[in-house]
């Protein structure tokens, strides 16, 4: 994608700000209160998940809303990007024009509106991920690197009404202001790269979906960890929650809330409009206790469940000692809410049903297979035919990661028997250099997802195709983003990759539990011309997010950015019928199977 850099030309007289975040002063205590000023601002610290200092930014906190830091766009942007800034220039009275490294924007801050024509270049931070990289769906596994970017239409002009929500944004000669969490939900992207306040500290992760793998750390958390919040924090947390999983969710098709007009309407409206169970999750989470305000968050979970993406409940990626009296009584009063909450909403019931029966299908399909096939083996031969027993698509990458930068060997089963792409790569081997074998079955029955970094490498080795296919639920448009893939895994991207061709008949097995990646896989494949056998996927068509709440908790939900496609265009959350359905009873009949891939390739 070409990037536009654009300067402005005014008439007039014009004010231009360019501010920086960090600096040399380490001071946080409150600044002393200017009788001229209705606010006032104090140094803060950032770190990262691990707890490594990363600078310092000043926040601002108003007088009419003490508790509820604002941050100017350009400290926020040179925070969550190092060494950039953010140009502003006043263009009239309350209107201002924004330009970023990537794209540009205006504000109003009367109407409390912004607006841009190219909100994810405004917004791109993903060339700390790779240069020049557009903003996209990349997880930086170092066996792929991104290559190009279609959207259509190219560009579409987004208006971000936060005044609707009752969001104040703010200006003075020293810059643009915006609630720190309206900011940071504005930015997060598909790599989560992410920034949050705790009301002490500021946590950025520039290390993206890595840095939090094992969820928001625990001393993060702790200083939220009170009975109660302020007024203002409680009114301002609900609006901003409010914006967000209105016109930032990604809409996958499935949730109760969205059958309640939850774009239509915005959600503190569906939620009104939905009941008891509804205005239960409202008062909850307007609630200034803070145990009410978290079970709020849970049974609004209950209300946007998507099969597993979304999980709006706080406690579920946080960090909280489970022997604290806080999680007691958090625990408490939590159940009790979820309790009467489920007697309001009884259609709830058959979410916890469906996944209920997925975790049953998982267990059989796993007993089902260590009884053909052996306890843990990934490996499978009978006849012609191999199976592949792959479970998950995520890897190993600490191994491949040293690999690529030439500080270790490449990653072998011997040494990472528990990275699924090192399993997958070497069944492939093993297959091709069998002249017995003709069949390869990769089994994805249990497999509930991981990074599309792992698909895309798959179905460039299966079907020489590198494409992700997706919609931005926020813009309407359609976007295929095209990778490059070291097909030899030789830590080159080189024309050798070409040279890579496997000679097998490939089919994949899936059922119900096929969920995301899971779900994905099989939608690209099938359109590729490679069966599948089993039963219908269980869907899981948006990326996840994870995002701040305005207290300093983390949440994620399904992405407007990424709600994924087949090669047609469709929204793949209701899952992919297969070529071949199955009984249960019959996934590890070998001899079955191989008589449907024989039959399909004959044609």
């Amino acid at each position: 994608m070409k990037r536009r850099f654009f300067s402005y030309w005014l008439m007039g007289i014009t004010i231009v700000f360019i501010w920086t975040a960090c600096s040399d002063k380490d001071d946080t205590t409150l600044a002393p209160v200017d009788p001229e000023k209705d606010y006032v601002e104090r140094l803060v610290p950032v770190i990262d998940p691990q707890g490594e200092a990363q600078g310092t930014v000043t926040l601002r906190f108003y007088n009419d809303m003490p508790h509820v830091a604002y941050v100017s766009v350009s400290n926020f942007q040179a925070v969550m990007y190092p060494g950039t800034t953010i140009q502003v220039v006043k263009t009239a009275p309350n209107q201002y024009a924004l330009t970023s490294p990537c794209g540009t924007a205006t504000v109003d801050t009367e109407k409390d509106v912004f607006e841009s024509d190219n909100y994810e270049d405004f917004t791109n931070m993903m060339g700390m991920v790779q240069a020049g990289m557009a903003n996209t769906i990349y997880d930086a596994l170092p066996i792929i690197r991104w290559k190009s970017l279609e959207m259509t239409p190219k560009q579409v002009h987004v208006v971000l009404d936060y005044g609707k929500y009752g969001i104040d944004l703010r200006a003075d000669n020293d810059g643009i202001y915006f609630p720190f969490a309206t900011i940071a939900d504005l930015y997060v992207d598909t790599y989560m790269h992410i920034a949050d306040f705790n009301g002490q500290t500021v946590m950025v992760a520039p290390n993206g979906a890595y840095s939090l793998n094992d969820g928001y750390p625990e001393q993060f958390i702790a200083p939220i960890l009170q009975e109660t919040r302020t007024a203002d924090m409680a009114d301002f947390a609900y609006k901003n929650l409010c914006f967000t999983l209105t016109n930032l969710f990604g809409y996958p098709g499935r949730t109760l809330l969205e059958n309640k007009g939850l774009k239509e309407k915005g959600m503190d409206q569906a939620l009104q409009d939905y009941g008891m169970a509804g205005q239960m999750t409202r008062e909850l989470l307007k609630s200034e206790n803070m145990y009410d305000f978290i079970a709020g968050t849970a049974t609004l979970g209950c209300l946007l469940d998507d099969g597993g993406h979304t999980r709006t409940d706080v406690t579920r990626i946080s960090k909280i000692d489970s022997a604290s009296v806080f999680w007691n009584e958090m625990d408490n009063v939590k159940t009790a809410k979820l309790a009467e909450f489920k007697s309001f909403c009884p259609e709830y019931g058959a979410f916890e049903k469906a996944a209920s029966d997925n975790k049953a299908l998982k267990a059989e399909l796993n007993a089902k297979r260590t009884e053909k096939m052996g306890e843990g083996v990934k490996y499978y031969k009978e006849g012609a035919t191999v199976y592949c027993w792959f479970n998950s698509f995520l890897c190993d990458d600490s191994g491949w990661r040293k690999f690529y930068k030439g500080e270790g060997p490449k990653p072998t089963v011997k040494d990472f028997p528990d990275d699924w792409l090192v399993t997958l790569v070497d069944a492939l081997e093993k297959a091709e250099n069998d002249p017995e074998v003709k069949n390869f079955v990769l089994d994805i029955s249990t497999n509930g997802g991981g990074s599309s970094d792992v698909v895309l490498f798959i179905t460039s080795l299966f079907c020489n195709k590198a494409d992700i296919l997706y919609e931005n639920a926020l813009t309407g448009q359609r976007a295929k983003s095209t990778f490059e893939v070291d097909r030899n895994l030789d830590g080159k991207f080189d024309e050798k990759d070409a040279q890579i061709k496997y000679h097998l008949n490939f089919a994949l097995l899936v059922s119900s539990y096929s969920f995301s990646c899971g779900n994905l896989l099989p939608a690209l494949l099938k359109d590729y011309g490679i069966p599948l056998i089993g039963k219908q996927t269980g869907g899981g068509s948006c990326c996840v997010l994870y995002s701040p709440s305005a207290d300093g908790f983390g949440y994620r939900y399904s992405s407007h950015r990424t709600r994924l496609n087949n090669t047609k265009g469709e929204n793949i959350d209701k899952g992919i019928v297969p070529t071949y359905e199955l009984e249960t009873d019959d996934f590890f009949n070998i001899q079955k199977v191989t008589q449907l891939i024989n039959n399909f390739y004959s044609k």
